[in-house]
């Protein structure tokens, strides 16, 4: 009787070993399937699949990709322009971009402030060599990506008096080949031997593209400068002004620091392509 219960302790704690081995085993492989994050998810929600889009998004890099809103507010003698992207928050997926309606992202914008105009453009592509422009503000969600407000205008009376064409064509909503004066902070960067692709105006005012928005992200690299090359054969450019494509033999930098009082000049075609005014020779 007593070797019984011997042998039953015994059997007690061999079977107690057994149990903390298999939870140690079954903690072991639920640890392991953490760590392989390439094991498939079933099911993958749209979210999940803009993780793994995030999970190699570069914002500095040439041909990043970018999602881009103008949120215009009209008043009587003036016209607010809010630049929103997805620069540096997360990467741009076109489906997603493109599914979301102006009226939605109005409706979402308009618990914020008040917003009368919403102009998606994109997805962009960026074509300088090194964008490492800095993001201060936070993000919102719209939709299901998140944004940050990159630069903003204001055009008022002031503006009646200086410029009066640019107030007349944003407040009867001509916004193609209409310059404005962006609040922004950009550090781009071209290299010798990269190709860019430049809009000069009737009065002299030169301007590089920045952002190249393709029919169709399905497009390889160098097929990005073939269709940018090609555009002077279909932009209807207002009379006097010229397209124009250069290859460059030095570095060529735009830096413009948003906290310092400086702004840029913004510029975008009926294709969404949107460039900066430059104030430097092009060489």
């Amino acid at each position: 009787m007593h070797l019984l219960k011997k042998l039953s302790g015994a059997s007690f704690l061999f079977m107690l070993g057994m149990m903390v081995s298999v939870i140690a085993c079954a903690q072991g492989s639920i640890h392991t399937k953490k760590i392989l994050a390439s094991e498939p998810i079933p099911e993958k929600t749209l979210a999940q699949d803009q993780r793994k889009l995030n999970a190699d998004y570069d914002s500095t890099i040439k041909y990043a990709v970018n999602c881009t809103i103008y949120a215009l507010s009209h008043r009587m003698l003036s016209v607010t322009i809010d630049v929103l992207s997805t620069y540096k928050i997360n990467a741009c997926d076109p489906d997603l971009f493109r599914a979301t309606t102006a009226a939605s992202i109005k409706a979402q914008l308009n618990t914020y402030q008040s917003i009368d105009r919403i102009i998606p453009i994109g997805p962009h592509i960026q074509l300088m060599d090194r964008n490492t422009s800095t993001v201060s503000n936070p993000y919102m969600s719209i939709g299901l990506m998140n944004y940050s407000k990159v630069a903003s205008a204001h055009i008022g009376i002031k503006d009646i008096f200086t410029n009066l064409n640019t107030w007349r064509k944003w407040h009867s909503k001509v916004t193609v080949y209409n310059p404005i004066k962006m609040a922004e902070s950009v550090n781009y960067a071209w290299q010798p031997g990269s190709t860019i692709f430049t809009l000069t105006s009737d009065t002299g005012v030169e301007y590089v593209m920045t952002h190249f928005q393709p029919q169709t992200l399905d497009i390889k690299a160098k097929e990005i400068e073939e269709t940018a090359s090609t555009l002077a054969q279909t932009l209807n450019l207002p009379a006097g002004w010229r397209y124009e494509v250069k290859t460059l033999k030095k570095i060529m930098t735009i830096r413009r620091q948003e906290e310092l009082g400086y702004t840029t000049l913004r510029i975008f075609d009926e294709n969404g392509n949107v460039y900066i005014g430059i104030d430097q020779p092009i060489e």
